[in-house]
């Protein structure tokens, strides 16, 4: 349930949400292919060409891979990625430019149109758009926005430094003439936004908006996950290495103490560790979602954090069913206890194998060597009982120099333990 300032509050209990300033920044990813001239993202071989003059920040993300840049006069360009220039021998590739265009028209519920410090890893594309308890801000520069098509409720809106409500807001969308701001209204020929101050009584907590819209995830570039088996919790556009928990709550549910687990839970494992509490996008949701990621490199500690939070959660706090999702490994650690057992394993065959050969089975191998300038052979037997010489015998004979019979020690031996019978032949 949602209150409104404008009635008398007895013996309520009111969770007020902290304000945070949320941005307009129409998407600039330069990953997105509809960014480009002819629809498709530039190759090794071609030099992308950007606009004399950036209204808005673009953003290099994942590894690029083209032949090089034509930069503009003003604007900005934000690296989070590598880029490589110069021909990689991709095929299909030819030679030639490729034309970046500033496309500064986005929806209210676009994923990437909006930006806040609230947001964070953990934070879901639902909820990277303005909440109830916002103050939003479009900025004094050329772009098209188009409005959502359910209300939506802000605590404060400005175009430039001038603030709205929602009925000069109206007014200003239906009567703008020749201005670099272009608002469209949705298809009910409303602006879909409300400006009021509102706070939140139930003691559970409030989504971000009663009335959640489905994000558009059209123009969300999605890297590749570094885990095995990512997850892809609710309201998020893209799979993520890390974990959630989803359980539904009811008046019982104390969401300050909840708060104070998860943040002492995730504050003992990594200082690179983030979390998002919230609800499920759904209306008039009850169902509490926690998120965990890492930032930068994943090491497997959100995924841990969220399998001892799950075992920690009072269950007084929720009813029916409470279900965790975390992801695997990291990609760079992945199969290596099999590795480890396959190695070990035919080290151990190995091992075996060589022992039985060299007590059973091992033939006799005649390796040629040269000692100074003498030509000879070794000759490697099973142990026996006796000693073995590898003397040569010095009455052997010699071909060309070379050795050719050496004195069998077992001879002897079995001659002195094998009574041989002669037999005469008689004419």
């Amino acid at each position: 349930m949602y209150f409104y300032t404008n009635a008398v509050v007895i013996a309520l209990v009111i969770i007020v949400a902290s304000a945070s300033t949320v941005k307009w920044v129409p998407n600039g990813s330069f990953n997105l292919p509809n960014n480009y001239k002819d629809g498709k993202l530039p190759c090794s071989k071609q030099t992308v060409v950007l606009p004399e003059v950036l209204s808005a920040s673009v953003k290099l993300q994942s590894e690029i891979d083209v032949g090089g840049f034509v930069l503009p006069s003003e604007g900005y360009i934000i690296l989070d990625g590598v880029v490589m220039l110069g021909d990689s021998g991709e095929e299909n590739c030819t030679d030639g430019n490729a034309f970046y265009l500033e496309r500064s028209t986005s929806a209210w519920n676009q994923a990437g149109a909006w930006s806040s410090s609230r947001f964070n890893a953990a934070t879901p594309d639902s909820e990277r758009l303005p909440c109830y308890y916002d103050k939003v801000e479009f900025p004094n520069s050329r772009y098209t926005a188009r409005l959502p098509q359910l209300e939506q409720t802000v605590r404060v809106l400005k175009i430039g430094d001038k603030s709205y409500g929602t009925q000069s807001f109206r007014t200003w969308v239906s009567t703008e003439v020749d201005t670099e701001q272009n608002f469209v209204f949705n298809d009910y020929m409303s602006t879909g936004v409300s400006v009021r101050y509102m706070v939140c009584t139930h003691k559970f907590g409030c989504p971000c908006q009663e009335n959640p819209i489905e994000i558009d995830c059209s123009v969300k570039y999605c890297t590749q996950p570094t885990c095995v088996a990512p997850v892809k919790p609710p309201g998020f556009c893209c799979k993520v290495c890390g974990g959630y928990i989803t359980f539904e709550v009811d008046d019982m549910f104390n969401r300050k103490a909840f708060e104070e687990l998860v943040d002492k839970m995730v504050s003992s494992y990594s200082s690179n560790l983030v979390y998002h509490i919230g609800f499920t996008p759904v209306k008039r949701s009850r169902t509490v979602l926690l998120v965990v990621v890492e930032e930068g490199e994943y090491t497997g500690r959100s995924a841990e954090v969220i399998n001892d939070i799950d075992r920690s959660v009072d269950r007084d706090w929720f009813k029916g069913q409470k279900q965790a999702f975390y992801s695997g490994s990291p990609l760079s650690k992945a199969g290596m206890g099999g590795k480890i057992f396959v190695s070990v394993f035919f080290i151990v065959i190995l091992v075996l194998s060589s022992i039985y050969l060299y007590y059973y089975k091992l033939p006799t191998v005649e390796v040629p060597f040269l000692n100074r300038g003498t030509r000879g052979m070794f000759r490697f037997q099973r142990r026996s009982d006796s000693v073995v010489s590898l003397t040569s015998r010095r009455d052997s004979t010699t071909i060309g120099g070379v050795r050719t019979a050496f004195r069998n020690p077992l001879y002897d031996s079995k001659r002195g333990r094998v009574q041989v019978a002669e037999s005469v032949v008689e004419e």
